[in-house]
């Protein structure tokens, strides 16, 4: 019987440290006018998540700690020159990523610029949700 409870105590030990605690990252995109015909290719530490359609947001749940997004035109795997931002993902806690795209005369800049939930929450209203932007 004693053998017994140690095994169920060592499995929910090994159960509990193993557990992976998760955040929240949300991408929007919401462009405007230029750029609207094509979808934006977001990443998530260099793994493609999201092709993201205007005036849509996603939603990716990710183990907590350090993470590097970029966000492209096209293709399959992160370009060196997309511009990429760290951000810190708490356990239980979103984290707001919006895509920006600067319209310029001869070439266009998109990168994503993290933002505090009090600015995301009036954007994600006017945003549909894509759950299957891949």
């Amino acid at each position: 019987m004693k053998a017994l409870i140690f095994l169920f105590f060592a499995i929910f030990c090994c159960s509990t440290f193993y557990a992976q605690e998760t955040g929240t990252i949300y991408l929007m995109r919401k462009t405007g006018i230029s750029g609207t015909v094509s979808a934006f290719n977001a990443f998530i530490d260099g793994e493609l998540v999201c092709r993201l359609n205007n005036k849509k947001f996603s939603v990716h749940e990710v183990p907590a700690g350090e993470h590097i997004i970029t966000v492209q035109f096209s293709g399959k795997n992160a370009k060196d020159k997309a511009e990429p931002i760290t951000v810190m993902v708490k356990p239980g806690q979103p984290v707001f990523v919006q895509m920006v795209l600067e319209a310029r005369v001869v070439i266009n800049n998109l990168y994503c610029l993290e933002i505090t939930e009090s600015s995301a929450r009036p954007i994600l209203r006017k945003l549909k949700e894509d759950s299957k932007c891949l």
